[in-house]
This record gives C-alpha cells, structure tokens and sequence, in this order.
C-alpha cells in the first residue's frame, strides 16, 4: 500500500512539474499581404500554461520554402542565410515590432518565421507572406 501511494505521489509531481514546464507561444501580424516600404506589425506572445507571461527570446528570419534568405540583426532585416542566422531578442510575454518589406520581395511567397525559444522548448511560429507593390 505504501508503494502504490509513493508512486501515485511520483506520478503527480511529475505530471505538475510537466504542467509548470509547459510552454505556449503565438504569432500574429498585421496582414498576410504587406505593402513594400509601409510598416508591417508583428507581435509574438509567450505564455506558461497558467496562462502567465513567461521570459523567452525569438530570433526573426524569412524563409524561401525552406531557405533562410532574411533575418533581424541587431536594428533591421537584412539578407543572410542559415538556420542560426539572426540576433536573439530577449523579452517577456510579449515582444511586438514593425518591419518593412522591400521591393525585391514583391509577388514571392516567403514565410515569416519567429523562432522562440522559452525554458527548455523551442517553437517556430511561421506566418505566410506575399508582399504586394506599393500603390
């Protein structure tokens, strides 16, 4: 009887240091067709599974299928290539900003990606994008 408490006891820190652990993330922007040179809103959001803002950091990048051909580095997007590539953005909860897409991109269908990495999970977030020229 002792062993079967003890085991249940087990099962349940487990179970809530899974629950404690556990780690949601969300994208959104302000369109999936921006216009070249206008300002583009993006706002990644972390959360604990309580529901509570969670310390994280995301690195930005634009993808080709399946190509990296952009990334955040320090101030702005610029061409570059690699999984790794980007500078790591540290934030809490919610981390939103504003890029703008250049004529180069126009009538591609790219991916906008938010790689985030919280407590011991990383999630990549993608958003599809086609930007269109400016009027």
């Amino acid at each position: 009887m002792r062993r079967v408490g003890l085991a249940v006891a087990v099962l349940a820190f487990a179970a809530s240091a899974a629950a404690a652990n556990s780690v949601t993330a969300t994208m959104t922007s302000s369109s999936a067709k921006p216009v070249v040179d206008q300002p583009w809103r993006w706002t990644v959001r972390v959360k604990s599974g309580a529901g509570k803002p969670v310390a994280a950091k995301v690195r930005l990048q634009i993808l080709l299928g399946s190509t990296v051909v952009g990334c955040w580095k320090r101030t702005a997007m610029t061409q570059c290539s690699g999984a790794n590539a980007g500078t790591w953005i540290a934030f809490k909860g919610k981390r939103t900003g504003v890029i703008s897409w250049p004529a180069q991109s126009v009538g591609i269908k790219l991916t906008f990606q938010a790689v985030v990495v919280a407590r011991t999970r990383t999630l990549r977030l993608r958003a599809p994008v086609t930007v269109q020229p400016a009027s």
